[in-house]
């Protein structure tokens, strides 16, 4: 099984280099996304995991880091959060570590209170697998917003209630 020896953690300062190059060597993402994975995790490291606004859940496997989750509670709602980012590392996609990062954070976020996690992704054809994603892990398309992104690139928000 691809997942035998996968260890969920919190991640720490330490896994701050292995966090953003997985965030860079993940095609999809823009340079602009890689910088805001930066600044959610310099206020996690610098916040603390109980003051940041932010939380991260990292994998490993042999004391490699393998993917990442982030997500927050949404401002200004009641138990309502943003699942953030989820990204494996290129070299093991398909072996069930985003579902098993994304169980968790669905856990977290429970834990916390949560009743209902959003997930925002992309509507250009490249997105097409993590909207599949999505859907496989039980979240419902809510919504569509046309030309969010830019003119072809709409916004496809998915949710689930926890």
């Amino acid at each position: 099984m691809p997942t035998t020896g996968l260890e969920l953690f919190i991640p720490t300062s330490a896994d701050g280099l292995s966090i953003l190059e997985i965030a860079g060597g993940i095609d999809l993402f823009e340079p602009g996304d890689v910088e805001v994975v930066k600044e959610l995790w310099t206020e996690f490291t610098t916040q603390g995991e109980t003051k940041s606004w932010y939380h991260f859940i990292a994998a490993r496997r042999d004391g490699k880091v393998l993917g990442f989750a982030c997500y927050g509670q949404r401002p200004l709602t009641q138990g309502a959060y943003d699942l953030y980012w989820i990204a494996v590392d290129k070299n093991h996609h398909r072996q069930g570590i985003g579902e098993i990062l994304l169980g968790q954070a669905e856990r977290q976020v429970r834990q916390r209170g949560g009743r209902l996690l959003i997930a925002e992704t992309a509507g250009k054809p490249a997105f097409e697998p993590t909207r599949r994603f999505y859907l496989k892990t039980g979240y419902a398309l809510e919504a569509r917003i046309r030309d969010f992104y830019s003119p072809g690139d709409d916004l496809v928000i998915f949710t689930k209630r926890l």
